[in-house]
């Protein structure tokens, strides 16, 4: 039977250096990469037996979670997680959870008492819309009692 060595960690400081070699730094791509790199420099020390431990959640958050970043959360976290944020929804609004891993958000009314209409000359014939740099003026004007 052959010699195996025992798995590692990857490591991603060395992709770091070389994306740094790219004086682009405005590039999208680049943008993109950095964070990509940064993030997955946060998770490299997650491995299949930290997943298959039976962790709660609190244990989780403690554990993998950033305590300086921000997320949206379902429940109050905030012991868990400082910058957390809890998400609620607002009069008119509902948030439905019942789909596994999705969150449906929906309006339940008609956006209150204005509905939004482009700016006129008010000329009935031959209309011409009012545009101010390059954009058509929107106008919000009161719905009908």
């Amino acid at each position: 039977m052959a010699f195996r060595q025992k798995p590692k960690q990857p490591e991603f400081q060395d992709l770091k250096g070389i994306l740094a070699q790219s004086k682009d730094t405005d590039n999208a791509t680049y943008q993109t990469l950095q964070i990509l790199i940064e993030r997955l420099t946060q998770f490299q020390f997650l491995t299949l037996a930290d997943v298959d431990n039976k962790q709660s959640a609190d244990d989780a958050a403690k554990k993998f979670a950033t305590k300086f970043a921000s997320y949206i959360t379902k429940n109050d976290d905030t012991a868990q997680l400082p910058n957390s944020i809890q998400l609620l929804a607002g009069s008119g609004i509902t948030l439905d959870y019942s789909i596994p891993n999705k969150l449906t958000i929906s309006s339940t009314g008609g956006g209150g008492s204005y509905y939004d209409a482009p700016l006129t000359d008010g000329n009935p014939d031959e209309t011409d819309l009012i545009f101010a740099n390059g954009e058509c003026v929107i106008v919000q004007v009161p719905n009908a009692p």
